[in-house]
């Protein structure tokens, strides 16, 4: 019945993603939904980003030792300053490497 299950929903979301682009429905989409497609990277990365910059051990909320969310914070600054994804990222990093090895020394 698990397979089942599994299969079912394997197909489904096979069709959800193959008939839009298969061309099988010719009608095309308005201008406001083509538009909203722009903040769907952005509606699903963000709560993904979110939990894994504040939640730290067995679960819990702190913010004096959280180098991650400290790093995030530079990069959310580096990122609307350059608008460069590579500098976002390399500087992101090296912060937090930076703060997690030399801070504890």
């Amino acid at each position: 019945m698990i397979w089942f299950g599994i299969i079912i929903c394997g197909v489904i979301t096979f069709l959800i993603r193959f008939i839009p682009m298969s061309g099988i429905i010719s009608r095309e989409l308005s201008l406001s939904t083509k538009n909203s497609f722009k903040y769907i990277p952005l509606a699903v990365l963000t709560p993904i980003i979110v939990d894994d910059l504040s939640i730290v051990e067995n679960n819990s909320l702190f913010f004096i030792e959280n180098y991650k969310l400290y790093a995030g914070l530079i990069s959310i600054i580096v990122a609307l300053t350059t608008n460069n994804i590579l500098a976002t990222i390399s500087i992101g990093m090296a912060s937090y490497l930076l703060m997690s090895n030399l801070v504890n020394i």
